[in-house]
């Protein structure tokens, strides 16, 4: 048999598989064809819908912006997981530390930063807030996206100085308390705090997070972290890369980070981002091949009369398995383009509930390419309910010609 006359033969059996999808989902057998594709736009719906929420909350403790080069964290810690743990080793001496960074060569600006959730109050809101502390040495503008230009340079508070009690308030914070600059703020029951800006890089609003940013002093003295002047990292501003190795000598246990392997590992490297979506894609496909097997296999026993006479007009078991292998594939697609628009109107819906309830901006991430992730994975559904459709085929149709 030639090759043309192969191509031929197999691209009538798949126009001959198509057609009978066709009249099955519209006339002959409309109820176990759409619940087949209704399981899996199900479980592709909840597939992108947990992989944008996942991919929305990737985002590290490590705080990342324009004008940073380095970050500093402790060893054992971690700078990939979106969440803020409170229980991550921290520096020490981190004033003195910082001064010391600072008279390096080629080191343009530095902080140290430290992180914590608390209690924020406004006069219109209470929430929790991720508050975080720095040392402002006007070498960096934004710190975790949010604008710092307004706090006073080189923490005054420190070693006995000035309370300043200056706050600034990423924009997704002011939403969420109702501030604007110059408002009182009540930070972790200490109510000497005032609104210095609501401003912040907008450009990353996916999974923004309501962030403060006060002077590290303050912040220590609010957590208890003044005895051993502690902080969860370093930022460092340079524009000369023999400073990292330096840098790798200012703490025994350390690692420091670029920017480009910071930008590289944000979202491979997230733990929750990733367990989210193998845990998702693992499930979908589950899911949707039962329910693909359960749906196909009751049709294909039902269709054993129409199975029958194929078989009588002489056409091959290989045919007959070609022509139901495409029903399968073509059904499990069609719930693919379904669920891939469920999934994308899901997620939206999602962030809209989140704004309304939770926060200001969007928390899962959405874009065009997930739709073909939901149809790809759709086929992987059918491709993996083949061979058990098929034997049914085999077992239902015994004794065909061959």
């Amino acid at each position: 048999m030639s090759l043309r006359t192969l191509l031929a033969r197999w691209y009538g059996v798949a126009a001959v598989g198509m057609r009978r999808t066709l009249a099955r989902t519209t006339h002959t057998a409309r109820q176990r064809v759409r619940f087949s594709v209704l399981g899996v736009a199900v479980a592709i719906t909840l597939l992108l819908v947990v992989t944008g929420i996942g991919m929305g909350l990737t985002g590290g403790t490590t705080v990342q912006d324009d004008g940073i080069d380095y970050w500093i964290v402790p060893e054992s810690g971690g700078s990939s997981s979106p969440l803020v743990s409170t229980d991550a080793p921290q520096f020490g001496s981190v004033h003195e530390t910082a001064e010391t960074i600072r008279a390096t060569e080629g080191v343009d600006s530095v902080s140290p930063v430290l992180s914590q959730v608390l209690r924020v109050s406004s006069a219109e809101s209470t929430e929790y807030v991720l508050v975080v502390g720095i040392v402002n040495d006007g070498g960096v503008d934004q710190i975790s996206g949010v604008n710092v230009t307004g706090l006073s340079h080189h923490d005054p508070y420190y070693n006995d100085g000035e309370w300043t009690g200056e706050v600034a308030l990423s924009r997704s914070a002011g939403a969420t308390l109702d501030a604007t600059e110059g408002d009182q703020l009540t930070i972790g029951g200490n109510t000497s705090f005032a609104v210095t800006s609501v401003d912040g890089d907008t450009s990353s609003a996916v999974g923004d997070v309501p962030t403060a940013v006060v002077q590290l002093s303050e912040l220590q003295t609010l957590t208890g972290a003044t005895a051993h002047d502690s902080a969860d990292q370093f930022v460092v501003g340079t524009n000369d890369p023999a400073v990292r190795a330096d840098l790798e000598d200012v703490y025994p246990s350390s690692t420091v980070n670029s920017r480009s392997e910071m930008t590289a590992s944000q979202t491979m490297d997230s733990d929750l981002s990733v367990a989210l979506a193998l845990t998702a894609f693992v499930v979908a496909i589950s899911i949707g091949t039962l329910f693909v097997v359960t749906t196909m296999g009751l049709e294909l026993v039902a269709d054993r009369t129409q199975l029958a006479t194929m078989s009588a007009i002489g056409l091959s078991s290989r045919t007959q398995l070609g022509i139901i292998a495409v029903q399968i594939l073509a059904t499990t697609a069609i719930g693919g383009i379904v669920g891939a628009i469920g999934g994308l109107a899901g997620i939206r819906l999602t962030n809209e509930l989140a704004m309304r309830t939770l926060t200001s901006e969007p928390i899962a991430f959405s874009h065009p390419i997930f739709g073909l992730y939901g149809v790809v994975v759709a086929v992987l559904i059918g491709i993996c309910s083949l061979p058990v459709l098929l034997l049914v085929t085999r077992r239902v149709t015994g004794g065909v010609p061959q």
